[in-house]
């Protein structure tokens, strides 16, 4: 009997499966407090200049060193954050490890997708998603970044998968949604109260969390297979 290979879902990581911007506000919390830089002004101010993690760490703390006349060098203050911002990240939502583990009971493997740098890694663990998944691309690791259809490549051989009908799921327009685009994927947008801006492609569904997605996800597939 010849065996159906099983299906893929990528999720992206940050803002996606776990909640970056209570993780960096937290981070930030504590390092304002640690280096008495101030109250919620300060907090406030980093949340900024950290552009919802788009600002690269060494421009950011670059910044950061220049606002409050700290005298770490940038390597050291870049340093720090990978080892301590990790341990601000929370477990997933129950719902969302109910949905995760709902497609890998029908065979679905699943991979996470992530830009960023090898630190990207204790996050994963932190937010106890090492053992429901079935593998991760890290941009910093693997030497690509999304929406570079490597990343995806990448993903999908660590599951020892084809990108054939693979779906993925995330909140940035350009590397989620245009990176599934440039695969030949179906795509799921988490809109976190956005409306879509790009004129020129859509997402195939637009969803508030990762179990409204998987449930988009499910009733497409099984629509295909009937």
């Amino acid at each position: 009997m010849r065996m159906t290979p099983p299906r893929l879902a990528f999720f992206d990581l940050d803002n996606t499966l776990i909640d970056r911007a209570e993780a960096f506000r937290a981070w930030a919390a504590a390092f304002a407090s640690e280096r008495r830089l101030g109250d919620e002004k300060a907090i406030a101010w980093l949340q900024e200049a950290d552009n919802d993690g788009l600002s690269p760490r060494a421009e950011f703390f670059a910044h950061v060193r220049s606002r409050y006349d700290l005298v770490d060098p940038i390597e050291d203050l870049v340093a720090a954050y990978r080892r301590d911002y990790p341990r601000c990240v929370h477990p997933v939502p129950r719902e969302t490890e109910l949905a995760l583990w709902e497609l890998r009971t029908r065979g679905w493997k699943l991979a996470v997708v992530t830009n960023g740098g090898p630190s990207q890694a204790a996050k994963i663990a932190a937010a106890g998603l090492v053992d429901a998944v079935d593998g991760w691309a890290i941009s910093e690791v693997v030497g690509a970044r999304k929406p570079a259809p490597a990343i995806f490549q990448a993903a999908a051989a660590a599951c020892s998968c084809s990108l054939d009908r693979a779906w993925m799921v995330g909140d940035s327009v350009e590397a989620d949604i245009g990176g599934a685009r440039a695969c030949g994927l179906r795509s799921v947008w988490i809109s976190r109260g956005r409306g879509w801006p790009e004129p020129s492609y859509r997402p195939d569904a637009v969803a508030e969390s990762i179990a409204s997605a998987v449930e988009f996800i499910l009733t497409e597939d099984d629509a295909y297979s009937r």
